[in-house]
């Protein structure tokens, strides 16, 4: 097991997981974040013994686990300037492959839980899905056992298999939370609340874990009925939603008259 962790990331998913990892043990040495206030803010939180850094070249070079949790855009620029060592390197990304680090050190792998996090809000990691993989089979098991310390739901996944993960992450997630804010601006154009939707998204959430989603679609669309997509798009006007309406019902028609 990994003694002394460093976070390269102060983001939402490095705050969860290293707040996570600290609460079972876990030393985390050092946070690094390209603003000071974000690294001094995570390193608070995990203690007095937590160093932080806004410098690279101030990042500590004898931990034995580096956890980069960055931003796709960020993290090849960090990775070329990190101090090379020997230790195991991973990253927390659903979409950036392993090899990212196979030119700066001999032993690299990922760490990907696939949830949707915020700092503010905290998380039950119990059963939350963890992908690892890793250079060589020692580093796999070590990363399987760092991450069953926070959840039972722990797997290997190679690099393919995760983006594909994080794809349909994005399509049922990341889109998913867009609809709805689409719907709390519709309903609040009528003074309605969001919390009008609760109980409707609750229940559609139920029939996805316990349906296929293809057996669970209801509607207009999948009913085919024109009048009341006509009215829709109607009451949408001349606005981008309007054509957003019109294309997500014409895609589940034609998703459903090929099952």
């Amino acid at each position: 097991m990994a003694k002394k962790i460093v976070f390269v990331g102060a983001g939402n998913m490095a705050t969860r997981l290293a707040l996570a990892l600290a609460d079972k043990g876990c030393y985390i040495a050092q946070v690094f974040s390209r603003t000071i206030q974000s690294a001094q803010a995570l390193a608070t939180q995990l203690g007095h013994s937590t160093g932080y850094t806004d410098t690279i070249a101030h990042i500590v070079t004898d931990a034995d686990l580096y956890i980069f949790s960055l931003s796709d855009n960020a993290l090849p620029d960090v990775v070329a300037h990190m101090p090379a060592n020997d230790a195991l390197w991973v990253h927390t990304a659903g979409s950036m492959p392993m090899d990212i680090f196979a030119h700066k050190c001999k032993r690299y792998g990922v760490l990907y839980p696939m949830q949707t996090v915020s700092k503010e809000r905290e998380l039950d990691w119990n059963d939350v899905p963890i992908f690892v993989e890793a250079s060589n089979e020692d580093d796999t098991n070590l990363l399987i056992a760092l991450s069953q310390l926070i959840s039972q739901n722990v797997s290997r996944c190679n690099s393919q298999q995760r983006q594909t993960l994080h794809l349909a992450a994005v399509f049922a997630c990341n889109f998913t939370n867009h609809m709805y804010a689409i719907a709390e601006r519709l309903l609040k154009e009528q003074n309605i609340t969001f919390d009008a939707m609760k109980f409707l998204i609750r229940e559609t959430e139920h029939k996805a874990e316990n349906l296929s989603p293809i057996k669970g679609q209801t509607g207009p669309a999948v009913r085919n009925d024109i009048n009341v997509m006509n009215k829709h798009i109607a009451l949408l006007g001349d606005t981008p939603e309007a054509q957003l309406y019109q294309l997500i019902s014409n895609h589940i028609q034609q998703y459903h008259s090929q099952q």
